[in-house]
C-alpha cells in the first residue's frame, strides 16, 4: 500500500520550524508542456522519505543540494535551493548516505558547511510563495 502526502507551495509558515537537510536530484531537466518541467529529487525529512519531490531550477541530476523544510508539517512545504550545490562538501565534511540516503538535518546555525548562513537565509526568503 502506498500512502501519499499533499504538500503545498512553501511560504513564510516554513521559517518558524526550518529544518535544512540534503537533496539529490534523480533526473534531468524536462519539460512537459501539459504537465510541468524541472528536476525530480529525493530527501529524508526525519519522519519519511521524500521519493518524488519537483521543482523548477538551475539543478544537474546526480547532484546533491540544500534542501529548506518545516521540521513540525511537512506539508507546510519546502524548498531546494539551486544555489547550494552541496555535493562536494558533503565528502569534504565526511557526510556519508545510510544506504540510498542522507539522514541528516540541521538547523540554520548548525549547517557544517562553509557557506554565509545570512546568504542561505536570505535566499531562502527570496523564493518562498507570499501567503
Amino acid at each position: 500500500m502506498y500512502r501519499y502526502t499533499a504538500i503545498s507551495l512553501p511560504t513564510a509558515i516554513i521559517l518558524k520550524n526550518s529544518n535544512y537537510t540534503v537533496a539529490e536530484a534523480t533526473s534531468g531537466y524536462y519539460n512537459k508542456k501539459a504537465f510541468r518541467k524541472g528536476n525530480d529529487f529525493r530527501f529524508n525529512y526525519g519522519k519519511g522519505i521524500i521519493r518524488n519531490a519537483h521543482q523548477d531550477g538551475e539543478f544537474v541530476e546526480g547532484r546533491k543540494y540544500l534542501v529548506v523544510y518545516d521540521s513540525i508539517n511537512i506539508r507546510n512545504g519546502f524548498l531546494i535551493l539551486d544555489k547550494f550545490d552541496i555535493t562536494d562538501s558533503l565528502t569534504k565534511y565526511h557526510i556519508y548516505p545510510d544506504y540510498t540516503i542522507y539522514d541528516v538535518g540541521w538547523s540554520l546555525p548548525h549547517i557544517p558547511f562553509k557557506y554565509d548562513k545570512s546568504d542561505i537565509e536570505y535566499e531562502v526568503r527570496m523564493n518562498l510563495r507570499s501567503e
